[in-house]
């Protein structure tokens, strides 16, 4: 990690801490002792220990907003693709690997990004998207990460976002290039 990205790492999370009392109290308590502890095995302070309970809590929480924003149900994709009456044929199309999707509790959840709401129907290209997918991942969530994830070489657009414009060769050969950079 070079001295620029450590140094923004840094103001990042000193920008975050401002307004997060609890991320602020965990990064004291970590950096509080630059000795570390005597016994590294020795069990966690209590007070570090539930400050970053509490940080982590907020984090699974955004990010389960964050999926939740950025996935359909199986009844949404349904209404989603007029030609399928039900969620069995969802779940047909899934297991083919014609469309992504996990459970999470007892729902199955689909990256929004795989519809074309104009066209009634997944995006056109997507079986090719999903197997180069397949080819990087098996994890469906890891998938859509990579689809959903900011790109500095795309000026903060996604995969995702490519794929919606129809760059489909594009897609493609970054979904690819990252499983070479593993």
């Amino acid at each position: 990690m070079g001295t620029a990205t450590l140094t923004k790492a840094i103001e990042a999370l000193h920008d975050r801490a401002r307004g997060d009392r609890a991320l602020a109290e965990t990064i004291e308590l970590l950096v509080g002792d630059d000795e570390g502890p005597e016994d590294p095995f020795a069990p966690a302070n209590p007070s570090a220990r539930s400050a970053a309970l509490r940080v982590d809590r907020r984090r699974l929480a955004r990010a389960r907003r964050a999926c939740d924003e950025s996935t359909v149900d199986t009844a949404t994709a349904v209404r989603l693709i007029p030609s399928i009456h039900d969620r069995k044929g969802i779940d047909r199309r899934r297991q083919r690997g014609q469309l992504l999707g996990w459970r999470s509790g007892r729902r199955t959840l689909h990256p929004a990004w795989q519809f074309d709401p104009r066209r009634g129907d997944t995006r056109p290209g997507l079986e090719r998207v999903l197997a180069a997918l397949r080819q990087i991942t098996p994890d469906p969530q890891a998938a859509h990460a990579l689809m959903s994830a900011p790109r500095e070489d795309l000026d903060g657009a996604t995969l995702a976002d490519l794929f919606a414009r129809g760059s489909l060769e594009t897609v493609e050969r970054l979904i690819l290039a990252s499983g070479d950079q593993g």
